[in-house]
């Protein structure tokens, strides 16, 4: 990584946290902050969980070279590619770059790195998908009485991974591959879909391969991600707990996923500024927290202590990283 990159790097960073500290409501976030009082440690203190817990599930994930690294540093590396994920338009792009590069500069082979953050991204993404349907199935048995007296029939909990496997076979099959091949060749995006293609066969054979090769960590790296988002969800029961509201883990959990896919929607936007402000309404609404200011509070608090994390992080890299010199170039 060049002087140059790092410095355009740099400037992306600072203008998305500039753009994401002028639209904090800074009165909103005082005011909320005090209404919880020293209870927003707690919030910090389950993030913080979480957080580890991702690391963890990460570590798991780089077997060769876990001994060269320790955890408080792999999590700081997990924290700041993370907020650059957020602060960036490329995302979570920029944000898994700025790890590979940050594991580098400590020695890291460049490919077990990218291996690592590949297979952790993946195992993350299953889990979220386990917990979503866990999360929605549990949410429709517990409500199946609460929708003016019509009965959710089971075969909704079904409903996503039937898709799942639908997209599953459908993709297997090599007539439908190809009909896909054509139809992007048709609309003119048959080189990224062509990318995309290899791009997923190569991770695929990365999983399947570390699966073979280490069993037991790929097992206990995905009950770790699985925990991250288990852990992650009790923050909006917490919130809501401090507010009045008594909800159940399962709710909790159900509206964290579905937030995350909103903001995974609109991730190009530099902090998710609006996105996971309505991701937060929609998402309390369906588990029947309507209230006009809950979701707003709700919001407030959850941006607070997003800021706290990246300010820290930022903090960190310039402090602990930043002077470090490469090892390698990239």
């Amino acid at each position: 990584m060049n002087t140059y990159v790092k410095v355009a790097l740099t400037l992306v960073v600072l203008a998305g946290l500039g753009f994401f500290i002028r639209a904090t409501d800074w009165p909103g976030v005082w005011k909320s902050v005090q209404e919880v009082g020293f209870k927003f440690l707690v919030l910090m203190f389950i993030t913080f969980v979480s957080a580890w817990l991702s690391v963890v599930a990460w570590r798991y994930c780089l077997p060769k070279e876990a001994d060269k690294i320790s955890g408080w540093k792999l999590f700081w590396i997990r924290q700041i590619g993370e907020n650059v994920a957020i602060l960036n338009p490329t995302s979570v792009i920029g944000g898994e770059a700025m790890k590979i590069y940050m594991l580098r500069e400590l020695g890291i082979d460049k490919r077990q790195a990218l291996n690592s953050i590949l297979l952790s991204r993946a195992l993350t993404i299953i889990s979220q998908i386990l917990m979503l349907i866990i999360a929605g199935a549990g949410f429709f048995y517990l409500t199946a009485h609460d929708f003016s007296g019509f009965r959710v029939p089971w075969m909704w909990w079904l409903l996503l991974p039937g898709i799942l496997a639908i997209m599953v076979m459908l993709f297997r099959n090599r007539a439908f591959r190809n009909q896909l091949k054509s139809l992007f060749q048709r609309v003119g995006l048959l080189p990224r879909y062509l990318k995309m293609r290899d791009f997923i066969a190569e991770l695929w054979l990365e999983l399947r391969t570390f699966y073979r090769e280490n069993r037991r960590a790929m097992l206990l790296s995905f009950i770790a991600s699985c925990l991250h988002w288990i852990v992650g969800s009790l923050e909006f029961y917490f919130i809501l707990l401090f507010l009045g509201i008594k909800t159940t883990i399962a709710k909790a959990l159900l509206v964290d996923m579905g937030v995350i896919v909103f903001k995974s929607a609109g991730a190009f936007v530099p902090g998710q500024i609006g996105v996971e402000e309505y991701g937060n309404k929609v998402m309390l609404a369906i588990i029947g927290i309507a209230g006009e200011t809950i979701w707003i509070t709700v919001s407030i608090l959850r941006r607070a202590r997003q800021l706290c994390w990246i300010l820290l992080s930022l903090f960190i890299y310039f402090v602990s990283f930043h002077k470090r010199p490469a090892i390698s170039q990239v």
